[in-house]
């Protein structure tokens, strides 16, 4: 496990007195996998003192109120504890030093301790869920949406309704994704805040619809034929030089395969129902059709992004996080569309990273001052500028470096019909054991669709 970073500077003293969060805190030996109680984080000497003991001591103090008395003493401090992880050592460095901007501008005497642990592979929700369930681990922490139910099960998350319905700047994030929040736990509780949605849209080159006729589709269907048209014999050679679609195939392809499902009357609730099968036989089509590279059946994301700029398809679906790439190589010549859909459905898979706050926690004010911060404040804005990642909140589209990716646009008009796979137990298997071999046995005709579905729904589903 990496070594961790650790943020600790103290908050100036300030007007208002906010409980000390220090349930949560106790760490063991720093390890998210530690479930000792009392460790790092928990208030010891000279550390933050509890809302009991700031009303013990007879200060007068209420959450939220300013602090008692008339000799104008400080407002007790709070502390909080914040677990993430990062994608690299840039992504690391950007949080610590937005934490350590929230700790000196929030004038509210909370001060937020950021330790970093790696996402191995998942084994980062499995270690806090372990360090939580043992009295330690953090009040706040990143999350991801697959392991609501595993968590929300044991009453580790805290319900944050109240508070985002106070929040006069929850309407800048769209119904549709509160809904997913929600949906992601399965008790009725909004457990899971949005933090950054990153949805895939259709990457296309400009140049190359030209030349097969075509405009940006508004319908599937009209997508369907830009796939057919843009497989092209550039050179006349009698063989194809360009394929309308980068199919990918093989691990990751599972989030493909949904917008087809919606487009058709289908969700990933029942793989078997009529809807999904048509749904699937036209997924597959494109293949046997040729529309795609003889390649498909094998292909993950490095084979989709060479494809793509080499030249070889004229279409892909991904998100922002390549759109970087996609300029420096084409310059004008590449633009993107929201995936169409039918009057059935309409949908597209979205990477998702959240923020949640424990039970644990002993002051959820707090923590939710920080997660405001983190989305609609100056820290979301810093997060965005250094990742391109947000949910295209007011804060983030006043920003020049949001108006200079023409892709932003797009993804943030991705965002109303994002979604993810369904949280269920049995997902991470179906993503990482099942998906690949079915999908591409299927391809290749050596399973038939109705049985690939089959398999995938009792992966999935269990049924």
């Amino acid at each position: 496990m990496k070594k961790r970073l650790t943020i600790f500077a103290a908050a100036t003293a300030a007007a208002l007195m906010l409980a000390a969060c220090s349930g949560g805190s106790g760490s063991g030996a720093g390890s998210p996998g530690g479930g000792a109680a009392g460790g790092a984080g928990s208030p010891g000497a000279g550390e933050a003192v509890s809302s009991q003991d700031a009303d013990a001591e007879g200060t007068g103090a209420q959450t939220g109120s300013p602090a008692g008395g008339t000799d104008g003493a400080a407002a007790r401090e709070v502390e909080l504890m914040f677990w993430y992880w990062a994608d690299n050592t840039e992504q690391s460095d950007l949080i610590q030093g937005i934490v350590e901007d929230f700790n000196r501008d929030n004038g509210r005497g909370i001060t937020v301790k950021a330790e970093e642990y790696p996402w191995n592979g998942g084994g980062f929700s499995e270690d806090t869920f372990t360090a939580v369930m043992g009295g330690g681990g953090p009040d706040v922490s990143t999350f991801k949406l697959s392991a609501g139910k595993m968590y929300a099960a044991n009453q580790l998350l805290a319900d944050m309704s109240s508070y985002v319905e106070n929040w006069d700047k929850a309407g800048q994030i769209s119904d549709s994704v509160w809904d997913i929040m929600r949906e992601s736990t399965g008790n009725g509780q909004l457990n899971v805040m949005p933090w950054t949605l990153e949805p895939l849209y259709v990457y296309y080159r400009p140049s190359y619809f030209e030349k097969a006729g075509v405009s940006v589709p508004e319908t599937f269907d009209q997508w369907l034929e830009c796939i057919e048209k843009c497989t092209m014999d550039t050179d006349g050679d009698g063989q194809t030089d360009v394929y309308g679609y980068g199919l990918r195939g093989a691990n990751g392809g599972q989030e493909h395969l949904g917008s087809f499902l919606y487009a058709y009357g289908a969700d990933w609730s029942d793989l078997t129902a009529p809807e999904a099968v048509e749904a699937y036989k036209a997924y597959l089509g494109i293949y046997e059709n040729g529309w795609a590279p003889e390649s498909a059946p094998n292909a993950g994301y490095a084979e989709l992004v060479d494809g793509f700029k080499t030249g070889l398809t004229a279409m892909m679906l991904h998100h922002v996080g390549s759109s970087s790439i996609w300029l420096e190589t084409f310059g004008d010549d590449v633009d993107a569309f929201v995936m169409p859909g039918t009057e059935k459905g309409q949908w597209t898979c979205t990477g998702d990273t959240e923020l949640v706050v424990y039970e644990q926690c002993k002051d959820k004010e707090a923590a939710f001052a920080f997660i405001e911060y983190m989305i609609t404040g100056d820290g979301g804005s810093k997060w965005f500028k250094g990742t391109g990642k947000s949910l295209g909140t007011d804060n983030i589209t006043s920003t020049p470096e949001y108006a200079a990716n023409p892709f932003q646009a797009v993804s943030s008009q991705s965002i109303p019909i994002a979604g993810v796979l369904p949280p269920t137990d049995t997902v991470t298997e179906f993503i990482n054991s099942v998906w690949s071999n079915t999908n591409q046995q299927a391809l290749l005709g050596q399973v038939a669709p109705e049985d690939a579905l089959k398999i995938m729904n009792q992966s999935l589903n269990g049924q």
